[in-house]
């Protein structure tokens, strides 16, 4: 299964925080394609996939990639009460037009304009015209994808864009009867606090010791990291700086991938326009960074306050599933990495005595 194909099955459903539904089963249904794969459906509707083809390595650790199913949207209840989910600046809603999608069968059912909203507890109610359908998903009124002369836009990229190309690794490496020991999760409801991440890290399924966390998603662009310039690799979010072992084990596989193929690049930066999810893995306990795509229009907010649809490069997106690819099998020697810096400063400092004794001051 190519790129493309994911792409299309993924991008054409409706998704918003809490109502990941029609991405989850999707994934569920392209994964199920491939009996190698391990599928967990948590209690509360996280997805962990596993593949283990090395269990006789047993101190080797398991390296676990993140993406999430959700993107801001929104949702109407049985009432037709609409509320935004998600971060979108309130300077882009009035006016602003939506589609809503039945949560029974994914289909079209209607379309309205925001015309006011109201700060009802943790989220914004808002006023449309005509009444949003009961029960339903709402996104903006904007085509699920398409590409145009090297540039994929997408209604949702973040963070559909992670969840297309870790299935794409996925699917690559059983194929390719790669060895390695790897784990997915597709989480939920990132866009309003991590919820789907932190109810993950509760339940403690994965040993913070024995693992290795990479947050894989498209991340704003204006300011921070450039489109056509590679895939980024993250150091640290809007919230923090991430594990300086993993963000050097990272740099040093992509100069390594880098030496076999000339022709990739890539950016190293701090990319601080939101909070990842590698963020709270950190702060439970896990070795953690992040690999992102720069990405214009962030959460659908164009520079002119209009709606439009997010983009990223398509060289980009495809420098970082074949990097993803070499990395999943790429040996994973963190602490040989962090003590040949370490031989390093203190070969260094061995000269740097010997010359400050040699030239003294007093």
């Amino acid at each position: 299964m190519t790129l493309e194909e994911i792409a299309k099955r993924i991008f054409s459903l409706p998704t918003a925080p809490l109502h990941e539904k029609f991405i989850a089963k999707e994934i569920y249904s392209i994964l199920s394609e491939y009996p190698q794969s391990k599928i967990e459906i948590d209690p509360f509707s996280n997805l962990l996939v596993q593949l283990d083809s090395v269990s006789d390595d047993k101190d080797q650790p398991i390296l676990l990639f993140v993406a999430h199913m959700d993107h801001p949207g929104f949702y109407s209840d049985s009432q037709s009460h609409v509320y935004l989910l998600g971060g979108v600046n309130e300077s882009y809603l009035e006016g602003a037009k939506l589609i809503f999608f039945s949560q029974d069968h994914g289909e079209r059912v209607g379309e309205s304009i925001i015309r006011g909203y109201q700060n009802k507890g943790k989220f914004k109610m808002i006023q449309c015209e005509p009444t949003a359908p009961p029960n339903s998903i709402g996104m903006w009124d904007l085509p699920p994808f398409f590409s145009q002369d090297g540039i994929f836009y997408g209604r949702s990229c973040d963070d559909l864009v992670g969840v297309c190309s870790l299935l794409y690794m996925f699917i690559q490496i059983v194929s390719k009867n790669l060895k390695t020991k790897i784990a997915l999760l597709f989480s939920r409801a990132e866009e309003i606090g991590f919820l789907g991440t932190l109810a993950f890290l509760k339940r403690q399924i994965l040993n913070p010791e024995n693992t290795i966390m990479i947050s894989i998603e498209a991340s704003m662009a204006q300011g921070y990291g450039s489109m056509n310039e590679g895939p980024v690799l993250r150091v640290g979010d809007k919230t923090r700086l991430f594990d300086a072992s993993v963000v050097s084990w990272l740099e040093k596989a992509l100069e390594d991938y880098r030496k076999v193929h000339p022709e990739f690049v890539y950016q190293k930066k701090f990319m601080g326009g939101g909070t990842c999810e590698t963020t709270p893995f950190i702060e439970f306990g896990y070795r953690s960074a992040a690999l992102c795509l720069a990405m214009d229009n962030y959460h659908n907010m164009a520079l002119d306050h209009q709606i439009a649809m997010e983009s990223i490069s398509i060289k980009d997106w495809e420098f970082l599933c074949s990097f993803l690819l070499w990395l999943a099998s790429y040996p994973r020697e963190l602490k040989a990495i962090g003590w040949q810096r370490k031989k390093r400063l203190l070969d260094l400092q061995e000269e740097a005595i010997a010359l400050l004794k040699q030239f003294p001051l007093f």
